[in-house]
């Protein structure tokens, strides 16, 4: 009896071990590759192409001098609202006051010889009017008649010479006025200022295309687009109204849509060398109205897309395999 059941706990232990050994086996098998499964559905695939550049505002203004002078009052500063018409800068007027004085002047002293030589007329008219009467009665000579009507032809002319003089004068009036006014500069549409480079007590001079020749920059931010650059094999592909999606670099997490307002017709940007390749302007109108803090000048990226399908079957691009065969 006790022999039997010594044999009964052997074979236990026995069983036992292999039991272990089973689990620690199937515990190291190699489980396999993990494979994702998706189904083949309908949806719209698009194809695209990619192109970098710089997010800007749509038609920024730049302000210029039209008129030399020193800068004496800025009642705007850089990022302020501005409306159409408000005054933004104002430069010295004492020289175009001056200016305008000088010309009122003139006016007033051609209307005054004018008034002089008008009445130098009337008092010819009559003096011809009584010398023709005694004329024909004999009482004066005909040289001394002639003599008195060659002066009132002459100053008949005179007049004419002097309402000439005062239209000049009065044209040159209407242009020191005008200059005068461009001292006072007023933003033409409402917007936001973008740039302000000078400062009170600068001079400005006008007529200029030299760097620093801006007085101020301003723009509407609720029109923002992404200028880039679009390769030449690509450009063929966009139209106006193509769809897009940008990203800038400052908000890199945010898509932002928008569609295609503008294509260069010619290079915009060419290399020196022979094996670069040119690229095109294409300006790309941002739509939304929850738009991110855009700066003019922010680096962006776009995936301007130029084909679409609809509806199309479409799997993931990883379970497409392409196999090579000799001779296909």
């Amino acid at each position: 009896m006790t022999g039997k059941r010594k044999g009964l706990i052997a074979a236990g232990i026995l069983a036992a071990g292999v039991i272990l050994v089973l689990i620690g086996v199937a515990g190291h098998r190699d489980a396999g590759p993990k494979v994702e499964v998706r189904k083949v559905e309908p949806r719209t695939v698009r194809s695209s192409i990619l192109a970098g550049g710089v997010m800007n505002y749509l038609d920024p203004v730049e302000l210029k001098p039209q008129v030399i002078g020193r800068i004496i009052a800025i009642p705007v500063r850089e990022g302020q609202r501005v409306t159409a018409g408000e005054v933004v800068l104002r430069l010295d007027p004492r020289v175009y006051e001056a200016a305008v004085q000088q010309a009122q002047a003139s006016v007033q002293q051609a209307q005054t010889a004018i008034e002089s030589q008008r009445l130098t007329m009337v008092n010819l008219e009559q003096q011809v009017a009584r010398q023709r009467a005694l004329f024909k009665r004999g009482l004066v000579d005909a040289n001394s008649f002639d003599n008195l009507r060659n002066t009132l032809a002459i100053a008949r002319v005179q007049l004419q010479s002097q309402r000439e003089s005062l239209s000049i004068a009065q044209a040159q009036l209407s242009q020191t006025r005008e200059t005068l006014a461009k001292t006072v500069i007023r933003t033409p549409i409402n917007g936001v200022v973008t740039r302000l480079p000078v400062k009170v007590g600068e001079t400005v001079i006008a007529g200029t295309n030299i760097p620093g020749s801006t007085m101020m920059s301003i723009a509407n931010p609720a029109q923002i687009i992404a200028d880039v650059q679009v390769d030449e094999a690509d450009i063929a592909h966009v139209k106006p109204g193509t769809e897009a999606d940008l990203h800038a670099v400052s908000f890199p997490h945010a898509k932002l849509v928008g569609r295609v307002i503008f294509i260069a017709s010619s290079v915009t940007q060419t290399l020196s060398t022979v094996t670069a390749g040119r690229n095109f302007e294409v300006k790309i109108a941002l739509q939304g109205k929850n738009l991110p803090h855009i700066l003019p000048g922010m680096s962006c990226r776009a995936e301007i897309f130029t084909r679409s399908a609809p509806n199309a079957l479409a799997v993931p691009v990883q379970a497409v395999l392409y196999e090579d065969k000799a001779g296909a």
